[in-house]
């Protein structure tokens, strides 16, 4: 458990109690060993953590206690029942009435006494363990090795919703959640930043995007596909995508925070002399436990920590580079969704050889 690092965050803040509510910010706590949830689409948990004094307290439902109890926590956590018939608030405000001054990642129930986590929890979140790494490492090669084993299997013709259906279902069954699978195929792939998969079939061109979870850590990473000689505007495009993306990579063992990242990736559009095509979309994220508190966006002071994980998304020609990176203390970067099978391109930049994932011809 993370408790002493909450335990510090509550001391420099003078806080009485932590409210952890979400599913991403449990995992993060029980460091991806415990699973708050039932139902997987929603952001609420089947319980919520109370990290108070020098105890961590589960507060359940009083349907659910026993198997909360017996099956899901850890004996070190105190496992509190209370009645279904009372209404969430109620039942944390009945538990924290005692406490001056409380925390919380539930903005539902934010007043004078219960204020959001800010900005330093999240920062916190971003940092990983040893055995969290060795999770990404293995989730990330695992997924390209499905998907480049399952891409010999593609033909002219298939529907993208088969190819969805079958590719989820491999990865699924290697343990593996899929929040996201786009497949994409021709005119779409460059026309949506998110080509939901239809029952179009198939020509030439496809692209798939993914964002894959295990034990609550996510790694996203695009891919691109195409059966038979590839025209040259596909080959420029990707060749300038990868050209920017590896001046990002670069860049980001080297920033201190979102904002230069994001300047290093503006300069390299322009000394590409491509034009920015993102209309919005973020260049990168923090992609650990939750990619919602971290962008790569203009003049953000953010800080970057270490071990963490990052995405990369940047776009030219409606093409993405994307891959999950990990950062490490010693300022390299590891780019955990790149294995050895996937075809690969060169970039020469500075002293550096930058690895870029190519167009698999099938």
């Amino acid at each position: 458990m993370r408790f002493d690092i909450v335990r510090k965050y509550m001391n420099e803040r003078c806080i009485d109690a932590v409210l952890l509510d979400s599913p991403d910010s449990i995992y993060w706590y029980f460091e991806g060993e415990v699973d708050s949830r039932i139902d997987h689409t929603r952001e609420q948990g089947s319980f919520s953590l109370l990290i108070a004094g020098n105890k961590t307290i589960a507060i359940c439902p009083e349907f659910d206690y026993d198997r909360l109890k017996d099956e899901v926590l850890p004996p070190e956590v105190e496992a509190i029942s209370c009645s279904g018939c009372e209404k969430f608030d109620h039942v944390v405000r009945r538990f924290c009435r005692s406490f001056e001054k409380v925390s919380t990642d539930n903005r539902r129930i934010c007043d004078e006494k219960f204020s959001l986590l800010d900005e330093e929890f999240y920062l916190n979140m971003q940092e990983l363990n040893d055995r969290e790494i060795m999770r990404l490492r293995i989730m990330g090669k695992l997924s390209e090795s499905i998907l480049c084993e399952f891409a010999q299997e593609l033909q002219p013709g298939m529907t993208e919703l088969e190819i969805e259906k079958v590719l989820r279902a491999l990865l699924i069954e290697s343990g593996l959640e899929v929040p996201i699978l786009c497949v994409g195929s021709d005119e779409r792939v460059t026309r949506y930043v998110y080509p939901v998969s239809t029952g179009k079939k198939i020509q030439r061109y496809i692209v798939m995007r993914a964002v894959v979870r295990k034990q609550g850590l996510r790694i996203a990473f695009t891919r691109y596909f195409h059966f038979g000689k590839i025209p040259l505007e596909i080959e420029q495009n990707h060749e300038r995508v990868s050209g920017v993306f590896a001046k990002a990579a670069i860049a980001m063992m080297k920033a201190r925070n979102a904002g230069e990242i994001y300047e290093e990736i503006q300069k390299a559009y322009s000394e590409l002399k491509i034009t920015p095509d993102f209309n919005g979309y973020p260049l990168g994220t923090l992609i650990g436990y939750s990619g919602e508190k971290f962008e790569v966006s203009q003049n953000s002071n953010l800080p970057l920590r270490s071990p963490a994980a990052y995405v990369l998304s940047p776009r030219v020609g409606g093409i993405f580079s994307e891959d999950t990176l990990l950062m490490s203390d010693s300022g390299t970067a590891e780019f955990v969704t790149l294995s050895e099978d996937f075809p690969k391109i060169k970039v020469k930049l500075e002293s550096f050889r930058v690895h870029r994932p190519w167009i698999m011809v099938l």
